[in-house]
């Protein structure tokens, strides 16, 4: 659904967003936000990397508007016992890029918010590029025009998509052997497509912290929770998401010295769930699990599909209050109803008629 700035104002001025914060007293609003880009310009990943003044701005927007950013087990807790105040908020970050150390983590301190960061463990470990995230931006910003033959000497990729492209990339290092070898095939398809390699290492555009700097974030008050180890949800095998859990918190625990039980929240991979996994969930010890289905969450609401509010760097700020505010759900459920009714008038005009 696409509401329009200036109506959105419209709405603010006449106290839509106050009575839609009335009326969804009681719903806990949670924020989703990635990595911050550190690429220069121009900005790349409008809903995975966000700009540093951005970030900075929409912290100070929060404080300006009165919410109360409190930390996620209290979130969780609150709204079991169905004490979640009107403008309770829930900070999180996903996955662990260097720009959410760098950049995030000193806003979050200055303005004394808490926050929760799903920490996914393979890249951290290794200390090789996210190569999925490296070849979707290879493919979309590639300088010289692909030349296939080139690229991929030994497979026919006739006429491929930008997607096509990005995954073919991906798989392509993949297959390398050692990270040495990742890294020179990384380097070829890089200079074939024009792009400077080079700078994008030197500014660690596409890799997650060192595992010190997962322990300094800690220290300095950032909550860091599960999101797997290899950022994968393999098909939904519920033998296979325990593995993935166990190998994260094992890591994790190691990383920052804590009981690996102590580790209970987790975020699923690209928000990718099932509700058959739940009990797996459960039977693992997790208290709470967050979706990248946008909305609001209500009392009642399953601990293992929480919705959130994705945060970009497109999303104007008269957008991102509505969102806040519920006003943009409330909007979204009106349209739904209200084309529910038109598909029923219809249905009874056909049936009228035949």
């Amino acid at each position: 659904m696409v509401l329009k700035p200036l109506f959105l104002r419209l709405a603010k001025g006449l106290g839509l967003f106050a009575l839609s914060r009335m009326l969804t007293r009681g719903q806990l609003r949670i924020l989703c936000y990635h990595g911050i880009w550190l690429g220069g310009e121009p900005h790349y990943g409008d809903c995975l990397f966000m700009s540093a003044d951005r970030f900075r701005k929409r912290m100070a927007l929060l404080a300006r508007c009165g919410y109360r950013v409190i930390p996620l087990r209290q979130a969780c807790d609150d709204l079991a016992n169905r004490r979640v105040r009107t403008r309770d908020v829930v900070v999180t970050i996903d996955d662990g890029w260097v720009g959410t150390y760098l950049h995030m983590l000193p806003v979050l301190e200055q303005h004394g918010y808490p926050a929760s960061l799903y920490l996914t463990t393979r890249d951290v470990v290794d200390q090789e590029p996210v190569i999925y995230v490296l070849a979707t931006f290879l493919a979309g910003r590639a300088i010289h025009p692909p030349d296939l033959r080139r690229l991929f000497p030994d497979q026919t990729l006739p006429h491929p998509s930008t997607q096509q492209l990005s995954r073919a990339i991906a798989a392509r290092i993949r297959s390398q052997p050692t990270a040495e070898a990742r890294r020179a095939e990384t380097l070829r398809i890089a200079d074939l497509l024009g792009i400077d390699l080079d700078n994008l290492e030197a500014r660690r555009v596409f890799m997650l912290m060192k595992p010190g700097e997962v322990r300094d974030a800690h220290e300095r008050g950032l909550d860091i929770q599960l999101h797997t180890h290899s950022h994968r949800m393999h098909g939904f095998n519920p033998d296979r998401l325990r593995q993935e859990l166990e190998r994260n918190r094992d890591v994790l625990g190691q990383m920052l010295g804590k009981a690996p039980a102590q580790l209970n929240h987790f975020c699923y991979p690209s928000g990718l769930y099932r509700p058959e996994l739940f009990p797996v969930l459960a039977s693992s010890g997790i208290q709470s699990a967050t979706t990248t289905e946008f909305g609001l969450n209500p009392p009642g609401t399953s601990p293992y599909a929480l919705k959130r509010i994705l945060d970009s760097e497109s999303l104007s700020d008269i957008e991102f209050e509505a969102r806040l505010s519920g006003f943009w759900s409330l909007m979204s459920a009106l349209r739904s109803r209200l084309g529910q009714i038109v598909r029923t008038v219809r249905a009874l005009k056909r049936d009228t008629i035949a």
